[in-house]
């Protein structure tokens, strides 16, 4: 469903050799960055543990924060076998726990939690997520977060050469306004298998009273201080107090001639990115929820849908949503 988002192909495209500073937990901020990417460039992610540490979490809600369980590729909800979409991987809020995801990564177990307002047409709930000033995870203190992340497998292993699909719906609140000046706030990222670095692809909010949503897409060479391809996109206008439905075809490489990252939201195709997204030597997996810069002011809330992954796009078409 088009809800008159302006249509951006290439918009906004930034392609540098970006150096960073040697990531750790105490500072996961990049040094010496180019400066005409400085102030849109989400900084590299911290080093994380495995595990959502336990004194994180309050124990009465700890079975909402499971880090260990088992897994399948299986699709969690909703198509059965005779449902022609058939996505491979379902992450669902359905049940109304958040057993679907790997992890949580939050500071306060309310901060991760499954709601059944807003919730999407076709959907009976949906996952909140909330950070605010001081949401601190694994000793960092310039990042907030409240996470889910999927497994590897669960995102299929992608490796050089693999096209995969999703698809979601987020839904940013009306009165949502991201105020960390020149910084981000990112509600999905595609991360690398290393827990140090900046993630493949991740989709981001710009500061402002007139935000926009953006992209950041990295691949090949990843070192200690150096990415060796980046580039950042322009998917248009935030439209808030509605759900946003997104759907995102992947082709992994780490060449950048054969690299592609393709975006519609709401049915509009807004970017068709030839990029490298892969990093030699490893894979990626998926998370969804707030992970951002620790200089605002305020809490923020987002919400999701369920999000599907598969070969093709019929398998992972989202259900037209009512106006």
């Amino acid at each position: 469903m088009t809800r008159g988002r302006r249509r951006i192909p290439l918009a906004l495209a930034v392609s540098v050799s970006l150096t960073l500073a040697a990531c750790g937990s105490d500072d996961p901020r990049p040094s010496g960055s180019d400066p005409t990417v400085a102030t849109a460039e989400p900084p590299s992610t911290p080093i994380e543990t495995t595990e959502v540490p336990r004194s994180e979490l309050d124990p009465v809600a700890t079975d909402q924060f499971s880090t260990s369980r088992s897994t399948s590729s299986a699709p969690t909800t909703s198509p059965t076998l005779d449902d022609p979409r058939r996505p491979d991987q379902v992450w669902s809020y359905d049940d109304g726990t958040l057993s679907a995801w790997s992890e949580v990564h939050a500071a306060r177990p309310e901060q991760v939690r499954v709601v059944d307002e807003p919730v999407r047409p076709g959907y009976e709930h949906s996952g909140a997520f909330s950070a605010r000033p001081g949401d601190f995870t694994f000793g960092v203190d310039t990042t907030i977060r409240g996470e889910v992340r999927s497994t590897i497998e669960e995102a299929g292993s992608p490796e050089e050469g693999d096209v995969q699909w999703y698809s979601w719906s987020t839904y940013f609140p009306e009165d949502f306004r991201w105020d960390g000046r020149d910084e981000f706030l990112i509600y999905t990222q595609w991360h690398q298998t290393a827990n140090t670095g900046s993630p493949n692809i991740d989709l981001w909010v710009t500061d402002g009273d007139q935000p926009e949503l953006r992209m950041s897409v990295r691949g090949g060479v990843l070192g200690e201080e150096r990415v060796e391809h980046t580039a950042v996109y322009d998917l248009g206008p935030l439209e808030r107090g509605e759900w946003l439905d997104h759907t995102v075809r992947i082709k992994w490489s780490t060449d950048p001639d054969e690299g592609s990252t393709r975006v519609w939201i709401d049915g509009e195709q807004v970017v068709d990115a030839a990029a490298a997204n892969l990093y030699e030597g490893q894979s990626a997996y998926l998370k969804q929820g707030i992970y951002a810069a620790n200089n605002t002011r305020r809490e923020h809330t987002v919400y999701f849908s369920d999000a599907l992954r598969g070969d093709t796009r019929e398998a992972v078409a989202l259900e037209p949503a009512a106006d």
